[in-house]
């Protein structure tokens, strides 16, 4: 996540030969709060489950890729805001 204001979630690194990911799962619905350190979705890679976790209180805005797309390293996949 960056620091702003306006934020968006990415896949994380997941190792050094790990290029993409699937999104498998959203554990948090647009327009859900989410507490630091809480999973809003879960990505599979190279058959292993890895749940992205948010650094700080956030309302999900929007989520931006579907369950089943293969997504890359890096690549934004939830717009979010800082909830105080």
């Amino acid at each position: 996540m960056s620091s702003s204001e306006y934020t968006v979630v990415v896949v994380p690194d997941l190792g050094e030969s790990v290029t993409e990911a699937t999104l498998t799962h959203w554990l948090a619905a647009e327009g859900a709060i989410v507490d630091a350190g809480e999973a809003i979705a879960e990505v599979e890679a190279e058959k292993v489950n890895i749940e992205i976790p948010v650094d700080v209180r956030v309302r999900i805005d929007r989520h931006l890729v579907a369950v089943g797309d293969r997504v890359a390293i890096g690549t934004a996949i939830a717009d979010v805001s800082p909830v105080g």
